[in-house]
């Protein structure tokens, strides 16, 4: 796993049993990503003096504020991919608007564990792979996905996030008279949006010898204007960590 998740009583009785480098240690996660979750979510950390002191010296931990209005749940991006996420010291056109979404936009950045009040395009998909395949659809607006069936429910959680960053963004997500996914920018520009699995040829050994493509459970997303192309793919940093990234990417192509 690249994240660890917390819920907010499980983080607050964490930092007051053990010092935050033990916590760290044991999770794999740094301790400024512990006290980061920690001030998101209202809870007070101890101070290094705290563990210092014999144990029935220490300050007794403060009571949860009960005020709190976020999320329950927070998620710590494990060591070894924070490191990938950590930004080059040059600014750059791309970087700022990098850093422009992740401040503007920082509750649309994250992909859930599981479809809420998904997009209509998102839940149709959902409908059709679950249970319409031999029915009639044609009331369904339905994604272009080209994934496997156990690929299908993260490709639809990333989906979904990607589309109401978009739309949060002032554009929007719809199908071109093409019939193909677009993302409408606000400035009328179209670019074209195609996620699939990457496949893998492998042989098989019989009495001809042949061969297939098998699925690998790992995504790529395009994108097209015309000549323009991009492509981003699950690496040390997964596509659910790469939004602010992509749709940065996307808004200066449109704006060309």
């Amino acid at each position: 796993m690249d994240k660890v998740t917390f819920t907010r009583s499980e983080l607050y009785s964490l930092v007051w049993k053990f010092p935050l480098v033990q916590i760290a240690k044991h999770y794999d996660i740094s301790t400024m990503g512990i006290k980061n979750a920690c001030d998101k979510m209202q809870i007070a950390v101890p101070n290094n003096r705290h563990w210092n002191k014999l144990e029935y010296k220490r300050t007794k931990a403060p009571k949860l504020s009960s005020d709190y209005i976020g999320s329950n749940e927070i998620d710590v991006v494990k060591k070894r991919y924070e490191m990938q996420l950590r930004k080059p010291s040059k600014q750059t056109p791309l970087l700022d608007l990098v850093q422009k979404i992740e401040h503007e936009s920082n509750d649309f950045l994250m992909v859930k564990n599981k479809l809420e009040n998904p997009a209509k395009i998102v839940s149709d998909t959902e409908k059709y792979s679950n249970f319409l395949k031999e029915n009639n659809h044609e009331n369904l607006e339905i994604l272009n996905l080209n994934i496997s069936d156990e690929s299908l429910n993260r490709a639809l959680l990333f989906m979904d996030a990607f589309i109401k960053l978009i739309e949060y963004r002032g554009h929007r997500f719809q199908k071109n008279n093409k019939g193909n996914d677009t993302v409408l920018f606000n400035n009328g520009i179209e670019i074209e949006i195609d996620l699939r699995e990457a496949l893998k040829r492998i042989t098989i050994e019989g009495k001809r010898e042949t061969s297939k493509y098998v699925s690998t459970g790992e995504l790529i997303l395009r994108a097209k204007k015309e000549s323009i192309k991009n492509e981003w793919r699950d690496g040390k940093i997964l596509l659910e960590y790469k939004l602010a990234l992509i749709l940065a990417k996307l808004e200066l192509i449109a704006a060309e």
